[in-house]
């Protein structure tokens, strides 16, 4: 793979990473409400109630930030001419399957594959803004308990 293609996956790769790290941040909620219940049988908790708050409208913001970087991924996917190859890129980066997985939905040799999702790479184009770091897809996950 070239520095560019690269680049390409990074940025096409957003959507799994961000959905990743939404369902961590759901399962410290869920965990985190569980435990909270178990607490209020002995004692008053209006602070933990309000970490809880606080968590949760930051799981409502990662989905939302969710939702935004799948449209962005899937238009520019569309933009694409042909359509097996926004088939492969749709099914890899949205679905989130292996070279595999499409090549059996698709009846191709997942090499065959492979040899096409390259091919969309190079003929993909990027949003300018599109150079993103780890920290940049990540930023907005914190969670404090």
């Amino acid at each position: 793979m070239t520095e560019l293609q690269n680049q390409k996956i990074l940025w096409l790769s957003r959507a799994r990473k961000a959905e990743q790290n939404l369902h961590a941040l759901k399962t410290v909620c869920r965990r985190d409400e569980s435990l909270l219940q178990e607490l209020e049988l002995f004692e008053e908790c209006s602070d933990l109630h309000q970490q809880l708050e606080h968590t949760l409208a930051q799981v409502q913001e990662q989905l939302t930030s969710l939702i935004i970087i799948r449209e962005e991924i899937r238009r520019i996917i569309l933009t694409l001419p042909d359509l097996q190859e926004q088939a492969i890129l749709l099914r890899k980066y949205l679905a989130y399957e292996t070279n595999e997985q499409i090549a059996d939905a698709m009846f191709y040799d997942p090499r065959t594959i492979q040899r096409k999702h390259k091919q969309a790479l190079d003929r993909i184009s990027l949003p300018a803004e599109s150079r993103i770091s780890e920290t940049t897809i990540f930023q907005n996950i914190t969670c404090e308990n």
